[in-house]
């Protein structure tokens, strides 16, 4: 069989087909992955899906793939959109998610806010932030009891407030808002002075780590550091047939290799990590904790978004999409049935989770702390989520 996708051909049976039209469901895949690393992730407890998460492929972690996959999508889908209705239409749908998006934020955050009032229901997962490893410096999210309702609304409403796990949809909230700007550019084909744009924008906020708004997420997620992702995301999504094609390509063996090569070098450097995060054990100690403290506070900083996290990003996406794009029967069969439907839902997944969340923090059995256990809480959440999507 052979399956053409613009300057993407491949002979092999397994490849991606042509047959699923326009919705590139290689992108829903990788959605859904990030899906149930968020979940993981977030229900803070170490089981078998540890085993590829808190930095184990690599120094990378759900939020960039999740705000760069964002970005993407919107490219490819709102460039459709300017082409069947123009700019100010597709413009006017950009703001409206986002307004819709925020709605949605304050609405979880006073949700949090008031099943915290309610006798015997622990909030405290997602009301305060304890720093992973480090169980004694625990920060809160929310105002105290002694706060009035007038000031836990106020604080909502400009997002100053709110449960960590779902800080990210705050900055997702104003790259939407700010999308139709970054649509305009690349309609206009100012796509190169786009992207010079925005990497200085980044570079210049390495040094200077200017919070662009009040709201919370400006502290894990500085919207100056990681519009970065988002316009870069947009960009290549804007010029799929371009960009995606050509990283499919199965003639781009030298891209490919170079890739490889640096994911496995990001790998062992992530595998080296001096403490274990919700994992029993340290796997290799070749580089020394001194020089890895440096290295990661240098390069791979989460809320600086560090260069070398962009790059480790980079080239697991590409490998990642490659091996999609080549051998996607084989993907598709396995897991296609529960990251495609996770990716497509991807919004409504997040906002479940910090429910979910709280539900199981409100059982004994974290307390067991015990690996099956947990990995059977991390199932049951996923498929439980997942039957809601469907």
């Amino acid at each position: 069989m052979s399956a053409v996708m613009g300057s993407f051909t491949t002979t092999s049976s397994l490849a991606y087909p042509l047959d699923y039209g326009s919705r590139d469901l290689r992108i829903d895949f990788l959605r859904g992955l990030i899906m149930l690393v968020v979940i993981t992730v977030h229900m803070e407890y170490y089981s078998v899906y540890g085993l590829m998460v808190w930095e184990r492929i690599g120094l990378v972690s759900s939020a960039e793939g999740f705000v760069f996959l964002s970005g993407l999508v919107l490219g490819i889908v709102y460039r459709k959109k300017i082409i069947k209705d123009g700019i100010w239409c597709a413009s006017k749908k950009l703001w409206q998610r986002s307004f819709l998006l925020y709605r949605v934020n304050v609405v979880v955050i006073l949700s949090i806010a008031l099943l915290g009032i309610v006798p015997n229901i622990d909030v405290f997962e997602v009301t305060h932030w304890v720093v992973p490893g480090l169980q004694d410096q625990v920060y809160p999210l929310y105002p105290p009891k002694s706060a009035t309702w007038l000031e836990v609304f106020k604080q909502a409403v400009f997002l100053k407030i709110g449960p960590h796990q779902f800080q990210v949809i705050g900055l997702y909230v104003l790259l939407i808002a700010l999308a139709p700007l970054i649509l305009f550019a690349l309609h206009r084909k100012q796509t190169p002075i786009l992207l010079l744009l925005s990497w200085t924008i980044y570079g210049l906020n390495q040094f200077y780590s200017v919070k662009l708004t009040g709201a919370r997420f400006e502290y894990a997620f500085p919207s100056l550091s990681w519009q970065l992702l988002f316009i870069n995301g947009m960009a290549v999504g804007y010029h799929r047939h371009i960009i995606l094609d050509y990283l499919a390509h199965h003639r781009n063996q030298l891209l490919l290799s170079l890739v490889v090569l640096v994911s496995l070098v990001f790998i062992f450097i992530s595998l080296n990590r001096p403490y274990a995060l919700f994992w029993p054990w340290e796997l290799f100690t070749y580089i020394d904790s001194e020089t890895y403290n440096y290295l990661y506070a240098t390069w791979f900083q989460k809320s600086a978004l560090g260069f070398g996290r962009v790059i480790n990003n980079a080239v697991l996406f590409i490998l990642f999409y490659y091996l999609l794009s080549h051998y996607w029967q084989v993907f598709s069969k396995s897991l296609g049935w529960l990251f495609i439907p996770l990716g497509q839902a991807s919004l409504y997944v997040f906002i479940l989770h910090v429910y979910f969340i709280l539900l199981f923090s409100n059982t004994p059995l974290p307390e067991y702390n015990n690996f099956y256990i947990n990995t059977l809480v991390h199932t049951a959440t996923i498929l439980l989520i997942w039957a809601m999507v469907k």
